[in-house]
């Protein structure tokens, strides 16, 4: 989880959007100011004090739908191998956000909890986490996925989330009414 200080971050990633755009686009002034579009969409997101979740992934997508807005403004048509994986290396939501699911997690009861967070966030199989909790398997299974939409429910009570036209998130803002994820925002942030 990263703030989103757009000013703070560009450094670290310029080069390697314009690079990524000018894979894509073949005119370099184009590709300048398409990169400066995405400085601009960023700013204004930023702006509003949101957190990110991917901060890198979530910059290539705002490149990535700059790049398909150019190409649509320009009546062209986008390229095939148009993708971005090549660069979106970032880890699993789960586990950039895992600070705040481990505070969400104590607003579940236990039976749900523990075995929600073996599975996800200490990567324990199932059948161990059966065995350790003396649950037959598919009754850890079942808690597991219980877990899940009981900690989903908990983060949309407590957070504004952002999703890209995939479903994936984005970002997600804390809701001032939620002290436990506000607490652990500060906690966070004096590291």
């Amino acid at each position: 989880m990263e703030d989103c200080n757009i000013f703070e971050i560009w450094e670290d990633y310029k080069s390697s959007l314009l690079g990524y755009i000018q894979k894509r686009v073949d005119n370099s002034d184009d590709s300048k100011d398409i990169l400066q579009d995405v400085l601009l969409k960023s700013y204004q997101f930023c702006s509003k004090g949101k957190t990110v979740l991917h901060l890198k992934s979530w910059l290539y997508k705002i490149t990535q739908n700059t790049i398909i807005d150019y190409y649509k403004k320009n009546n062209k048509s986008i390229p095939l191998e148009f993708d971005i994986t090549e660069e979106d290396d970032e880890s699993t939501t789960i586990g950039e956000a895992s600070d705040y699911i481990k505070a969400l997690l104590k607003l579940l009861p236990d039976e749900y909890a523990k075995p929600l967070y073996m599975y996800d966030l200490e990567n324990i199989d199932q059948k161990t986490i059966a065995e350790r909790l003396n649950l037959t398997l598919p009754n850890t299974k079942s808690r597991i996925q219980r877990g899940r939409v009981k900690l989903k429910e908990r983060f949309l009570e407590c957070c504004v989330v952002a999703f890209d036209p995939n479903g994936e998130m984005t970002s997600f803002d804390i809701k001032p009414e939620c002290k436990l994820l506000q607490d652990e925002k500060e906690r966070l942030k004096k590291g």
